[in-house]
Order: structure tokens, then sequence, then C-alpha cells
């Protein structure tokens, strides 16, 4: 084995501390497993769970993807489509490793052999435990095709070898032979299948394990004073078409995601019109010399900034796009539109502090049509919120997902109903009903709860919880109201006061739970154990909750229920009923 590769092996043999008693071929499939794997799946995992026994139908790694979660137990498979959730992209991969140099039209054969007797789904092969609980996730995957996008899942193939794949005739008609049989099943949306040789696996291990780092020649460029903040800053004529390939792509020409993750906004999609602006120029050979001029340009932050003056040469590590996520979207778009004449501004911001950062991104993102309520997305404990979230949709006792949307249009294309999904504005309005005693704020115009309340939202030391609480409180209420049930629907108008009695009810007591105590993770949880329960339990609260409110006579009008003194006097009875 080539000797660059061998020592890779070693490194993920420690890594992941697997039995050296392995020899050197099935070190490699661990190796080849774990390379292939990690280009579609960004979760932790070990490349010996998805690793098949020795003899298994000529199979070496089976691995099956449902909504971005690799799926390892017939639970999880089942559980996941017992979710509300739609259009779940459902992808099978199978790999073939070969220590061996070279690629072999027999061993080709043999693994195409096995394929087709596993995919008949009754195979006739031995096959081990693995492969037996594989097969099962696979029915269930069939049997519940109605949820999945497309109809159909996707299949990825890959037939690995130490060596370097030369794409002679006979070889790549054997793989085209691969595809050709699986498509014909007529199981899958689309089949790919993959020759991967020894550049191909450094490539894969090389973008796994390094930083986020890149080079970027500059057309021109003019520096910007240093401060004690800002050590140093450039404004930048940049090719887009260089931008593009080494700043946004990884190796196989797919956008990385990642270095969008401080930008306020997701990409707002090709029919936005300021994006359909940027697309025409593009696509017109007579304006398109002209975009760095037309473009408001790429706003770009790294804590690491290196500058060769002489070459013209950016170095860049662990950069982030803060601003300019629709050009950057809609460039990548028009690679094939890009040539020489095609240039970007972009701004290079060397910033080490976080804090500074942040107060950039903001002055970069203050601009007509985003909503100042939305830089609170920004801030640390807002994105622990979005983890927060993400973790308890990853329960298994988890019914119903609800989702934190931290950045504009982030859930936009996940399939996921729009009542799952709380941007900034509508859980900040949430949390302040429910736990800053704010009702009436929450049933005014949405810019109140940030004028009256916004110092107390998203604070480093609020308990992550209480947001999560507060919007599935929201969330099954809402679900009453619109099902008509427990007669909900009759008390729309006070659902912001609904959802604050309902804390209330659960705990027998009226009361404001600091929201950086130690206390408020254990009454959130109590909040959240009897909105997930089983019997549904929270129905009989909200039902309480109606009474309280129909013990104010006369009933309030809506002006009245936008003022504090009709949270004070719901708070009274609140005490006076709940305590009896």
């Amino acid at each position: 084995m080539h000797l660059i590769l061998e020592e890779h092996v070693k490194d993920l043999v420690e890594d992941f501390d697997i039995d050296k008693s392995h020899n050197m071929p099935k070190l490699f499939e661990f190796f080849c497993n774990y390379c292939v794997l990690s280009k579609k799946y960004l979760g932790r995992f070990n490349p010996v769970d998805i690793t098949t026994e020795e003899d298994d139908a000529s199979i070496d790694g089976i691995a099956i993807l449902i909504d971005g979660e690799l799926i390892t137990t017939l639970d999880d498979a089942e559980n996941i489509f017992k979710s509300h959730k739609r259009n779940l992209f459902v992808e099978f991969i199978f790999t073939q490793i070969k220590s061996g140099e070279s690629f072999k039209k027999d061993d080709i054969s043999n693994f195409s052999l096995g394929l087709n007797d596993f995919l008949s789904l009754n195979p006739s092969l031995p096959n081990g435990i693995y492969n037996i609980k594989m097969l099962e996730i696979m029915k269930v995957v069939f049997k519940n095709l109605k949820k999945v996008l497309n109809s159909r899942p996707s299949c990825s193939i890959y037939y690995c070898t130490s060596g370097t794949y030369k794409g002679e005739k006979e070889i790549k008609a054997c793989f085209n032979i691969i595809e050709t049989n699986v498509l014909d099943l007529d199981y899958f949306y689309d089949v790919s299948v993959q020759p991967i040789g020894r550049k191909e696996i450094l490539s894969y291990w090389k973008d796994i394990n390094e930083k986020n780092e890149a080079k970027l020649k500059l057309v021109e460029f003019c520096g910007i004073p240093k401060n004690k903040d800002i050590p140093q800053s450039y404004v930048a004529v940049v090719n887009a078409k260089e931008f593009v390939t080494e700043l946004l792509l990884d190796s196989e020409g797919n956008l990385k995601h990642s270095v969008f993750d401080e930008n306020i906004r997701s990409f707002l999609g090709v029919k936005n019109e300021v994006n359909s602006k940027i697309n025409n120029t593009l696509e017109s050979d007579e304006k398109k010399h002209l975009f760095s001029v037309l473009n408001n340009g790429i706003t770009i932050v790294a804590p690491q900034l290196t500058l060769t003056p002489n070459s013209k040469e950016m170095d860049l590590i662990n950069y982030q796009i803060i601003n300019g996520c629709q050009t950057s979207n809609t460039l990548v778009n028009n690679i094939d539109n890009l040539d020489e004449t095609v240039n970007v501004v972009v701004r290079f911001i060397e910033s080490p502090n976080n804090d500074i950062s942040t107060d950039i991104i903001s002055a970069t993102n203050s601009q007509t049509g985003i909503l100042s309520e939305s830089f609170y997305g920004l801030k640390e404990k807002a994105k622990l919120v979005q983890h927060y979230f993400n973790a308890k949709n990853n329960m298994a006792d988890v019914d119903t997902p609800i989702y934190f949307e931290r950045r504009e249009n982030e859930y936009k294309s996940n399939g996921y109903y729009s009542t799952q999904v709380f941007d900034v504005r509508e859980l900040s309005r949430i949390y302040a009903a429910c736990y800053l005693n704010q009702p009436h704020n929450a049933s005014r115009y949405v810019k109140t709860i940030f004028t009256s309340t916004g110092e107390s939202l998203f604070k480093i030391d609020d308990n992550e919880s209480l947001y999560y609480s507060s919007a599935l409180t929201y969330y099954k209420y809402n679900t009453l109201i619109n099902g008509k049930k427990a007669y909900a629907n009759n008390y729309k108008r006070y659902k912001w006061h609904v959802i604050q009695l309902f804390q209330w009810v659960v705990h027998g007591k009226v009361e404001s739970v600091p929201t950086n105590s130690k206390r408020a993770d254990a009454y959130a949880k109590k909040v959240i154990s009897i909105l997930t329960s089983k019997d549904k339990k929270y129905i009989k609260v909200f039902e309480s909750c109606h009474k309280i409110i129909d013990s104010i006579q006369p009933s309030p009008t809506d002006d009245q229920i936008k003022r504090s003194k009709f949270t004070n006097e719901l708070m009274l009875k609140a005490k006076k009923i709940i305590c009896k």
C-alpha cells in the first residue's frame, strides 16, 4: 500500500482506538468507509460500525442516511418516519474496497453480483448480522416512500482501491454495467457509481482533517489602517471564478455551506428580486464585465489573514462570509458564465475577537430588507438555543420536532411545516410572553417586544430549555386552535396569555423563575414532560387556563388585552384559582 495512505490509516486506527489485530486490508476498509461517509455525513460515527464482515456478499460498507442522520437501527428508521416530516432525503451508500493497487475486472464483477443479490431484498449469498439489519431498514424506507423526497431514495456506490483509476475502456464498462443494473431495479431516483483511487481517497482525507483554509489571488487591493481590535483589513478586487473555486467549493465542486454560518441570511433563491438581477448581469455578455461596479461586494471575516504583497496572494484560515451570501450563491450558480472579465469586490477583515466580529456582522448587514430583530440570531446564546432545539429533536420520545431558525430562510427548503419553524422574532415573542411576563406586549406589534424587552432576550446566562419549552407550549396550543379542539379556537385572541398561564398551572404556583437559575432547567423540563406526555395531559392544562380567563368578567376588549393591566389582573386571578 502507498506509504502516505498507510500512515493515514494508522492515524485513523489511533483516533478511533481500533483493534490493531485486524490486518491491513481490513483497516483499509475502515479507512475508506470513513472517508466516503464523511463526505456525505457531518456527524460523528465510528467506521467500524458501518463496515461489513469479511465475506458479506462482496460488500464492504453499507450506510443509510435519512434526513441527514445516519440510521443504524430499525427503531431509528421507524421513529423517523413516524414524525410529521415529509420530503425526507434518503440515501443508500454501498462500498467495495480493495487494498491492492489496481482495478480488476473480476473483482468489480464479483461486487456487481453481490450488490445485485443484496438489492433483491431477499439475498441468496451469505450475509452477516449487519447486512441483515441494513436490509430491514431498507424495507422500512420502501414502506414509507410517500414521505421520501422524490418518492424514492438515492443510491451512491463506491469502488475503492489504493491504486490509480485510469478509466480503461473495459473497466469503465464494468462500472457502467453496475449503474445500469441498479437503475433497472427502479428502486432509486438516481444512482451514482464512483471508482475511487488513491488520489481521491487522499483528497477526501485532506478535506476531513484540514482546517477551513484558502489561498486567493487578488487583482488589486488597498489596505485599511489597523486599530487595536482589527489588526489588518483590505478592500480587494478578485476574479469571480477564482473566488468561487477557491473559497466557496470543496474538492468535489459542492458548495461549502459552513462558510456562511455567521451570515444573517441563508440563500433566498434565484427567484428573489435582487438575486434575479445579479443573475441577469452575469448572463449578459454586455454587462458582466461591470459586475464589480454594479454589485455591493462580499465581506469576509477571519481570525487570521496573511497577505503576500509581492504576489498579491491572500491566505485565510477559518474564514466566514458575513455579508454577500446572496452574491456568493448566485456566482456559484453562474460559474459557467464567469470568465477573466468578471470580478467581485471583497473586504477581508482580520478579527480575532468574537465580540468585534459580531459588531462587524451587524454593521455590514444593516441594510434595507433585513429586520433589526434578525441580529439577535447572531448572539452566542441564540446559537446555543438552536443546538438545544436540534438535540431535543434527536431524542426518541419527540413526536413532533420544532425548529429554531436562527438565520433567515435557514429551513426554507427542508420540507418542514411552517408551524414547526420559529424564527428569531416569533421565538422572542413567545419567550417574552411565557417567562418575561410580557404577554400583553406579545399581543401587540412584534417590534414592541424588542423595544420593551430587548436586553432580556438571548442573554448569555439564560437557560436554553426555557426557550424550547415556551416554543413547544405555543406549538401545542396553536395545534389545538387550528384543529378546533378543546375550544381553543374560542380563545385565540388570548393565546399569548394562555401560554403564560400554562406553566403556572403545570407547577401549581404563580411565579417568575429566574431565567439564569439552576432551577430554571428543572422548571422547563416539567413543562416539556406534560407537553410530550403520551396521554396528552397538556389538553387538560390548557382547559384550566381557559377557566382562569373566563373568571375575568366582563371580558376584556382587544385593546385591553394589549395592556399590562389585564396581565396583572389575570395573574391575581391565577393565584387565587391555582392555590385552591
